[in-house]
């Protein structure tokens, strides 16, 4: 794995509950639009979905700044700890998920206008909007993928440079 990914590590099953939590605690910190009842019903799906997903966290000493979940090219979950907002933890674990897991496509909320903006800035476009979300809530959801060359074709190599300056550090 490349070096700059030493802090992602892949999620075990014994700790799917500080995933839960920490998800719990990005939500109610970002998503001020959804209600109470369907953090209860989303908290669920998560919990029966996490099996099937390939989870990686990122952490900074012993705790747990952020997680990604992904599937199939697609980044389907990535929440970082309030505490942890704008650090630079879901830049890492998105240059992680292009880099090491080909992931080109991801959905957002778009009432949430701070991690549409992060997405957007960082190379990916709109090519769908969604009136509902994927539970059938009154929640749009607009999937993104990042923006391929006027060719129309991207290769991994071109993504992995293209990232890799976006994500220097100094």
């Amino acid at each position: 794995m490349n070096e700059q990914f030493q802090n992602i590590r892949p999620i075990v099953q014994a700790e799917h509950a500080s995933v839960l939590q920490l998800w719990e605690e990005s939500v109610r910190a970002s998503h001020d639009f959804i209600t109470e009842k369907d953090i209860d019903h989303y908290r669920q799906m998560i919990t029966e979905s996490l099996e099937n997903l390939h989870l990686f966290a990122v952490h900074e000493g012993n705790q747990m700044q952020g997680f990604i979940a992904l599937s199939n090219y697609k980044i389907q979950l990535l929440f970082v700890h309030p505490n942890a907002f704008r650090k630079g933890f879901g830049k890492r674990l998105i240059q992680f998920a292009i880099q090491e897991h080909q992931a080109w496509l991801v959905d957002v909320n778009a009432q949430n206008e701070q991690a549409l903006s992060f997405y957007l800035n960082l190379g990916f476009k709109v090519y769908h909007k969604f009136p509902n979300d994927g539970a059938g809530k009154p929640y749009p959801v607009w999937s993104l993928r990042l923006k391929r060359n006027l060719s129309g074709r991207q290769t991994w190599k071109g993504w992995r440079n293209m990232f890799s300056s976006l994500f220097k550090t100094k």
